[in-house]
């Protein structure tokens, strides 16, 4: 995958689209290639729009101990896009510094991704922990993510990033992935891989203006973990003659693969309770004496972190669709048909689309939108 923000990508919409399309046009026909399933794409299929923050630092992911008074402090938040795929990697490093001062008592919070798994792997050590949260798994930013690997999205700045951390993040990112690959097959999907389709228009990238901000972009180190990508010739393509890249790519299923790591916790012995911290004080009046903070964007507020910048991303819910199971990419629009829904999501022009803003409202005309330039990945340009 390139670096403009490529992920998992979704298909289309042919049989639908009959009664509305522009005049010149045509629904693509089965000699420009295989036919495969089309995703329903009608604003009648959404059922939910989310919005969630993601929670970047310009210098990467805060991962790092601080004493407090009488209390030790974890610090496991700031991922950026790159939560769900990082997860693994830096949850046993958090655990590893709260384990290095011999308590054995911790709390976590937060029970986003980044919260749960750094939760598993302190309580797989033997040690008693307890996860504090105002908002339980199903109800956290992570809840809303777009559930596919890309462990460098919005990860640091170029210019920011300390020295080293690119090694530190490859260590993450291998060790994360391993840990999914464990998910395959289990009961649920909460992982698997998806066909995914790049298809090439749509809005083309010489409108496109440059990127203010100089956004890390770290992924060909790991380009080995997934298999490679190909351009599919003429006769094997569904949205010919537009060229179209192929591959298979990692895509989580995040409504069970977050049930599946809360049961695990519970099943462990972990307990989660719901607690509000209207500051830091309250966080460190908690009994235990470390606390892991994996608050993500929460930890602007709480913890005094004025690097860090919300990044905001929408997602259109459409009920799910087993029999169009792949990914499609057209337009500057994603659509990936998980388990737990089809998502729709719109990256903007260029990677600075959605950086700085907290507006956490939906907009349900930015999904109609997205899904009008989807449906025309299914048509055929006019000769």
């Amino acid at each position: 995958m390139h670096v403009r923000r490529r992920t998992v990508l979704i298909g289309g919409a042919a049989t639908l689209l009959a009664g509305c399309t522009d005049a010149g046009t045509r629904i693509a026909s089965a000699s420009a290639g295989p036919r495969i399933a089309p995703l329903r794409l009608d604003p009648g299929e959404v059922m939910k729009i989310t919005v969630c923050l993601r929670p970047f630092r310009p210098s990467g992911p805060r991962l790092e101990a601080e004493r407090l008074g009488e209390k030790t402090v974890i610090h496991n938040y700031g991922h950026g896009g790159a939560g769900w795929s990082l997860g693994w990697g830096c949850a046993a490093e958090a655990a590893a510094l709260a384990r290095s001062g011999g308590a054995s008592e911790f709390a976590v919070i937060g029970a986003g991704v980044i919260g749960l798994t750094t939760a598993l792997r302190l309580i797989e050590t033997g040690a008693k922990v307890a996860i504090y949260a105002e908002e339980f798994p199903a109800e956290t930013r992570s809840a809303r993510a777009t559930g596919v690997w890309s462990p460098s999205s919005r990860i640091a700045l170029a210019g920011a990033a300390p020295v080293g951390f690119a090694d530190r993040w490859e260590g993450w990112a291998r060790a994360s992935y391993a840990a999914h690959l464990r998910m395959i097959g289990l009961l649920g999907d909460p992982v698997e891989f998806l066909p995914q389709y790049e298809v090439s228009g749509g809005a083309p990238e010489t409108e496109a203006p440059p990127a203010a901000h100089d956004f890390l972009h770290i992924h060909r180190r790991v380009r080995d973990l997934q298999p490679p990508w190909r351009q599919m010739a003429l006769e094997e393509n569904p949205f010919a003659p537009r060229e179209t890249a192929t591959g298979n790519g990692m895509v989580f299923n995040v409504a069970s693969y977050a049930d599946r790591l809360a049961r695990l916790f519970m099943l462990r012995g972990g307990r989660m309770i719901r607690r509000t911290f209207p500051d830091r004080a309250a966080a460190l009046a908690l009994p235990e004496p470390v606390i892991v903070n994996c608050m993500g964007y929460g930890a602007k507020a709480i913890w005094g972190d004025a690097d860090m910048v919300p990044v905001r991303g929408q997602i259109g819910w459409l009920i799910p669709q087993p029999e169009a199971r792949y990914s499609l990419y057209y337009g500057g629009v994603n659509a990936i048909s998980r388990r737990d829904g089809v998502v729709i999501q719109y990256y903007g022009p260029n990677e600075d689309f959605g950086y700085g803003d907290a507006n956490e409202t939906v907009d349900p005309a930015e999904t109609e939108r997205a899904l009008a330039i989807l449906r025309q990945a299914y048509v055929t340009p006019a000769e």
